[in-house]
């Protein structure tokens, strides 16, 4: 049971991109301003918009 939970765990991973936002520093973040079209990756406006959300404890449920 133990080895399902670790190897689901890592294939969750693995599928939602969690080494994605790694890539990301801190001037990326806080220099992030809206552009046209789909950015490629992580988008470092949303990220953003994400942090000053969860600083102003904005929850939608």
């Amino acid at each position: 049971m133990i080895r399902f939970l670790l190897v689901f765990a890592a294939t969750l991973a693995l599928a939602c991109g969690g080494t994605g936002a790694a890539k990301l520093d801190l001037a990326t973040v806080n220099q992030a301003q809206f552009a046209a079209g789909e950015p490629k990756g992580v988008d470092p406006t949303v990220l953003k918009a994400q942090i000053l959300l969860d600083r102003a404890l904005f929850s939608p449920g």
